[in-house]
């Protein structure tokens, strides 16, 4: 091989090295953009959070808190307007400053109450009372048991009741269920204070009542006494500033009390208070209560004593509560 030879080999054998370094880089590109596209495609599946399961689980709750409160608030809308059916009359317009209280948080005379809350078994010892709402419940529907309180006979859940004005009492106005009975015990020289009474049986004035502990009562009951699910209501005026204003700050309605010793004569097993403020025109402002007994009172009787209660007014048409001269039972 001569010297041309040789230097002719070697330069095609650089060549061929510098071809084959080409190929081998060319090579290196085209794997890593199929590498590239193979991660774009298929991304690596990563590990579950470590409390991923508790984060699912307060979802859960979290879905059944709102289908609960979703609930609540459909029942708060339905009794709500039962209520405001059962109270329209309290709702009319009427003279400025009829009525003031009890609470500016809680239900004033005639507003409804918050309802949806069931009552429990009734106890002789005060425990807290809920407002009952007023609903077309099997009680309802049927008055309760042994010819108590008269429920809903309309069908809609409310109860029908008919304006009663207590002439002698500064002439308060309530809605008395239709099925109930009232009077009034006029003011003697004895008894300086007139009362009137409401009660979902019939009543007898006091010549008609039996002596009880060397007192005869001024209303009693025809039966003797209170049945199941029956209710007798008391209605006085407080004439009391002070007492006035101390009850327009009480945010609830019905307050439970002690069974005193007339409601337990009666076979009461339960008694609630309640206080309306009212405002005469021209006079201070003063409280009408109303002390109820209770025996073994279902939901209907509960919810027919709110809106007895909480329509309390001064003004409107109604009819007069029957009166009498002393001696007189009642028709």
């Amino acid at each position: 091989m001569t010297e041309h030879d040789f230097a002719e080999w070697e330069r095609e054998a650089a060549l061929d090295r510098e071809t084959a370094l080409d190929r081998a880089v060319a090579d290196d590109h085209e794997v890593a953009d199929e590498l590239r596209v193979l991660l774009q495609l298929a991304p690596p599946h990563l590990p579950a959070p470590a409390d991923r399961m508790e984060r699912v689980l307060a979802r859960a709750a979290l879905a059944r808190r709102r289908r609960r409160r979703a609930a609540l608030a459909a029942g708060l809308a339905v009794g709500l307007t039962a209520a405001v059916l059962a109270a329209a009359p309290a709702l009319a317009p009427g003279p400025t400053g009829t009525v003031l209280g009890p609470a500016a948080s809680g239900p004033a005379s005639g507003a409804m109450p918050p309802a949806g809350t069931s009552t429990g078994t009734p106890t002789n010892a005060p425990t807290a009372f809920p407002e009952p709402s007023v609903s077309a419940s099997a009680d309802a529907a049927t008055g309760g048991t042994d010819g108590g309180a008269t429920g809903d006979q309309t069908g809609d859940g409310v109860t029908p009741s008919r304006p009663v004005r207590f002439t002698a009492l500064d002439g308060v106005i309530m809605d008395v269920p239709d099925a109930w009975s009232d009077l009034t015990v006029l003011a003697t020289p004895g008894r300086p204070e007139s009362v009137g009474y409401v009660a979902s049986q019939p009543m007898f004035w006091e010549p008609g009542c039996q002596i009880r502990n060397g007192e005869r009562p001024q209303v009693c009951l025809a039966a003797g006494g209170l049945f199941d699910n029956a209710a007798m209501v008391s209605v006085r005026v407080i004439r009391d500033e002070k007492a006035a204003t101390e009850a327009a700050k009480r945010s609830t309605l019905l307050r439970p009390v002690e069974p005193d010793k007339a409601c337990l004569a009666e076979g009461g097993t339960q008694q609630l208070v309640a206080q309306q403020v009212v405002a005469p025109s021209g006079k201070a402002a003063e409280i009408v209560e109303l002390s109820a007994c209770l025996r073994l009172p279902a939901q209907a009787t509960l919810s027919a004593l709110y809106g007895l209660a909480s329509s309390v007014r001064l003004f409107g048409p109604a009819a007069d509560s029957p009166t009498g001269p002393a001696g007189d039972p009642l028709p």
